[in-house]
């Protein structure tokens, strides 16, 4: 047999060799990757039992002394108080049931959309109503920096509100008193990025190392074990705001900062001339 030959087989053989070790490979990592899945899974599940359990918990426990409130001999200012104990561990319990359902929606890719064209500030003005108390209890000032005038975007405004209330709280978990959260909008000016609205949100507080918010990335992962307290289940809110902005054709960024704080940035595409103009009108 010639060495050309000898040569072509052996490189044969070699070459199918290497792939059945890389195929081998693959399927290891594979497997070692599900299993990982598995047990972060296992995690959060019993992470979320437990926060679930606790305000329901708290639900049913003072609304059983209130229906024995004149045996207990309970006044109207006791009977008021427990009933603020049991609307706040309801608004919990469906905060948490909330996030159960945006997780289930990031993993399986089955969130359905409802796009339209809307002003972008509009969103962002009812937000920083909506956490104006909350923010406040923590000593957190949230402020706005957006032009006047600004295109309009295309995307699913109630995704897109979900996704930022997600972020400034996520921020917000990790705070000190006194702490500023800015979330500044820009156009697109030149080039590829006229097609665009900008959008930045970055505070002076704690901040997070590299190594926190790359687990904080992952879905079923948590910065610290179990939920952060502080705010409920925001340890998943990076993974959910990321998911539904680039289920709306978004594009979403967030790096470690040298300086304390973070700085998380997004963009989210224009609506048409048309759909533009009937915004208008």
């Amino acid at each position: 047999m010639r060495a050309g030959s000898l040569l072509a087989a052996y490189t044969a053989r070699y070459g199918d060799a290497i792939r059945r070790q890389q195929s081998t490979i693959a399927l290891r990592a594979a497997r070692v990757e599900a299993e990982l899945a598995y047990r972060a899974r296992g995690t959060f599940l019993a992470s979320m039992n437990h926060e679930l359990r606790t305000p329901l918990n708290a639900i049913t426990g003072f609304a059983g002394l209130l229906k024995e409130a004149d045996t207990y001999g309970f006044g109207p200012e006791q009977r008021t108080e427990y009933l603020d104990y049991i609307l706040e561990s309801a608004d919990l319990l469906l905060s948490h049931i909330d996030t159960i359902l945006e997780v289930a929606d990031a993993e399986s890719g089955g969130t359905k959309l409802r796009k339209r064209s809307f002003p972008l500030p509009e969103i962002i003005e009812h937000l920083a109503e909506d956490l104006a108390e909350e923010l406040a209890s923590r000593e957190i000032v949230l402020r706005t920096d957006m032009p006047d005038s600004l295109p309009p975007v295309h995307a699913d405004p109630d995704k897109i509100m979900t996704a930022l209330r997600h972020l400034v709280l996520f921020i917000a978990a990790k705070h000190r008193p006194g702490m500023h959260i800015d979330v500044t909008v820009r156009p697109g000016l030149a080039g590829r990025s006229k097609g665009w609205i900008y959008l930045a949100i970055e505070d002076d507080g704690p901040g997070r190392t590299a190594d926190e918010l790359a687990d904080a990335m992952r879905v079923f992962e948590q910065v610290h074990e179990g939920l952060d307290r502080g705010f409920g289940s925001q340890a998943l809110g990076l993974p959910i705001a990321k998911s539904f902005v680039e289920l709306n054709g978004g594009r979403f960024n967030v790096k470690p900062r040298q300086a304390p704080g973070h700085l998380i940035r997004f963009a989210l595409p224009l609506a048409v001339e048309d759909e533009a103009l009937a915004v208008a009108s």
